[in-house]
């Protein structure tokens, strides 16, 4: 028998709702309880597989005044952040791609998966924009970028590998569903994912700096410096916690919770599994 806990169910039913609400194009209009749903009406072209695709790149320069943010709405594909010294400018490539029944079909929808950018003030927007129903074919769009290392990094992505390095900020990533790696990170990090690993090297956690990292089912592996000063909690459903190099003040140790404080605990992590999978912090 498989327990769930309250909050995992209404995690899974919410994904389960979001795919279905993909999947039959309806929209909600209004506010409150006066909203009403519509079935879009998505056309007859449905098709019978996956086996061929279309391609085309990707390519986008955003002149940096006064930004300091990224934030990418992306939808299926991988997504790579690098920050970068002394550059001015974020520059994205990549490739579109549409997988369908026939190259000719493939083809033929490129045209409706596009990749928009916009400059919010202090805010670099990437958005992936695709068609609503998407009738048996798959939409792909992976993402390359590189800015400014001191850029804040806000990631929202449906599925695919995200990887984010160097970067001497903020990080944020939601994901549904493939790894999340994050490789010498200066800054709190934020990881909310459904399915997948986790792999993350925080290089420094700033005083009152926070690492909030939640899976419903796979892996945590947090790598932080010896001398990390933060309040520790890291939990599991199903699942094991292990911390290595580690010194831990007032320890509680659960085989599902192990807490205490590391340093003077000016900071904060969190980590947690919802429903199975492990969690192994190592102090470097």
């Amino acid at each position: 028998m498989v327990r769930v806990t309250r909050n995992c169910l209404f995690r899974g039913l919410l994904i389960a709702s979001i795919y279905s609400l993909g999947i039959l194009g309806i929209v909600a209009s209004g506010s409150g309880g006066g909203g009403s749903a519509n079935l879009i009406n998505c056309g007859p072209d449905e098709v019978a597989n996956q086996n061929f695709s279309a391609q085309a790149p990707i390519a986008i320069d955003i002149n940096v005044v006064n930004h300091n943010e990224l934030l990418l709405n992306g939808k299926h594909g991988n997504v790579s952040v690098s920050g970068l010294p002394g550059v001015t400018s974020i520059t994205v490539t990549g490739m579109k791609r549409v997988l369908s029944e026939s190259a000719q079909d493939a083809q033929s929808h490129l045209q409706y998966l596009t990749v928009t950018a916009q400059d919010l003030t202090t805010q670099a927007l990437l958005r992936t924009n695709q068609p609503q129903c998407e009738l048996g074919r798959k939409y792909i769009v992976d993402y390359a970028i590189t800015l400014p290392d001191f850029f804040l990094v806000r990631i929202n992505n449906n599925g695919g590998e995200v990887t984010i390095d160097s970067i001497d900020n903020e990080v944020s990533i939601n994901n549904i569903a493939g790894t999340v790696t994050l490789t010498d990170i200066v800054g709190s990090a934020a990881v909310d994912l459904i399915s997948g690993n986790i792999v993350a090297e925080i290089t420094s956690l700033p005083l009152n700096g926070t690492i909030q990292m939640k899976v419903l089912t796979g892996d945590i592996n947090l790598e932080i410096r010896t001398t990390t000063s933060a309040d520790f909690t890291a939990r599991v459903f199903t699942g094991n916690i292990t911390l290595t190099n580690l010194v831990l003040q007032s320890p509680v140790v659960t085989p599902n919770l192990v807490t205490g404080t590391l340093g003077t605990g000016e900071g904060n992590i969190d980590l947690e599994i919802e429903v199975i999978g492990d969690i192994d912090v190592l102090g470097i």
